[in-house]
């Protein structure tokens, strides 16, 4: 993907697929993405006893291709100026297992962070703690066939309406794919990310309030928008 996509009088915008090349910058943006609402990461909590950092494990993760939610074939990246700006992962969704991690590659995970197999069984205990032990849990069941997610700008490159650039990108490929849907989902509280999402067409499919996590967690809304 390569389409040229002119910004300005002085800046010109272009999407096009990320490369492994890109895995220092991917995982600076999807630890980006996991931030709002709450300014805190997931990821620092499921690590907490690693001693991992939750960039250095995104990195690890995209190295070894072990992620479900989008690896680096998977991620699109704005650039502007030829200077990337952006990024976001579109992927067909696995039907056996909703949750993030493919559990089947995440041996080289854990090759490349150098964790001790007790190092190995603290992580997977936090992980089911955060996405629950069933594979098909109901929470992540995908919405769509065309799933959008770790949709993330550089701090300053924000505000100028370039996560919405890229995401007409992504969504004007699903279509051209034939895609009937593009699912892409929040973390209840993110009201930045739900307006925008809104503003391009992605209307309500399904929420879980904080009273589903024992309100430990402010919960999930996921939305769908109508492709073909």
């Amino acid at each position: 993907m390569s389409d040229l996509l002119h910004h300005s009088n002085t800046n010109t915008l272009r999407v096009r697929k990320a490369t492994s090349i890109d895995i220092p910058f991917l995982a600076v943006t999807s630890y980006e993405s996991s931030l709002p609402p709450l300014n805190h990461s997931p990821w620092d909590d499921i690590l907490e006893e690693t001693g991992t950092s939750g960039i250095k494990f995104l990195e690890a993760l995209l190295t070894a291709s072990a992620s479900a939610w989008g690896n680096v074939e998977d991620f699109r990246i704005l650039e502007e100026n030829n200077k990337p700006v952006a990024a976001a992962a579109v992927y067909l969704p696995n039907q056996d297992d909703y949750r993030y991690l493919n559990l089947s590659r995440f041996a080289d995970v854990s090759k490349l962070l150098r964790w001790s197999d007790e190092t190995i069984t603290k992580f997977r205990l936090n992980y089911e703690e955060t996405f629950g032990k069933e594979p098909c849990n109901i929470v992540f069941k995908p919405q769509a066939p065309w799933i959008i997610e770790t949709v993330a700008v550089i701090p300053e490159a924000r505000g100028r309406g370039l996560g919405k650039v890229l995401l007409k990108a992504l969504l004007e490929e699903g279509q051209k794919q034939g895609h009937s849907h593009a699912g892409i989902m929040i973390i209840n509280g993110n009201e930045l990310a739900r307006r925008t999402y809104e503003s391009l067409g992605f209307k309500l499919y399904i929420s879980f309030g904080a009273e589903y996590f024992d309100n430990g967690f402010p919960g999930l809304t996921k939305f769908r928008l109508r492709l073909n």
